[in-house]
């Protein structure tokens, strides 16, 4: 477990099922879909897949129940070991994992529940004794992942029905630890 204070709530990370991400994956990344049930990724149930959610303690109206937690969601992310093979990288397989379909809802941006997220996907990482964490950034997080130290891999890109999309690399490996 990950806890950030931030201003206005204190938001937990916990590893969860894959379940649990697929309502807040409807509303935040695939509102086109026509329902949470299919808001599934091949990789969701695969050996290894991290689940993390960032729950507030608070019944907000807005945040999303996830049985067998308390608060509610209000972020969440999936961790695939997945080499990173979109462009040349200078790290070696089996150092990386991938994140993967990372969101949080409107209501909560600015508070840092996407940092926490983020601090708690670099612990993920150090705890396999990998570097590396990349993703496949929408062009409208690239600020948020450059503020949380990730940096461009390629140029941008267009995923159907989706949008542009960089590669994005945070390199563990020479950061301090903060006791993430």
């Amino acid at each position: 477990m990950s806890t950030v204070r931030v201003s206005r709530m204190e938001v937990v990370v916990h590893r969860i099922p894959a379940v649990g991400t697929r309502e807040l994956r409807h509303r935040v990344l695939w509102p086109h879909k026509p329902s949470p049930d299919v808001c599934v990724i091949d990789l969701d149930e695969t050996p290894g897949a991290v689940h993390l959610g960032a729950f507030v303690a608070s019944d907000v109206p807005w945040g999303i129940e996830v049985p067998g937690f308390e608060g509610r969601l209000v972020g969440a992310c999936s961790l695939f070991d997945q080499h990173c093979d979109r462009v040349a990288v200078p790290w070696a397989e089996g150092r990386d994992l991938r994140l993967r379909v990372m969101g949080t809802l409107p209501e909560v941006r600015g508070w840092g529940a996407g940092a926490a997220i983020i601090h708690r996907a670099a612990h993920e990482v150090r705890a396999q004794g990998r570097d590396v964490l990349w993703c496949d950034a929408r062009e409208v997080a690239f600020g948020f992942y450059e503020r949380m130290g990730f940096g461009y891999l390629n140029d941008t890109y267009d995923i159907p029905d989706i949008g542009p999309h960089r590669t994005m690399a945070l390199d563990l490996s020479s950061l301090p630890h903060f006791n993430l």
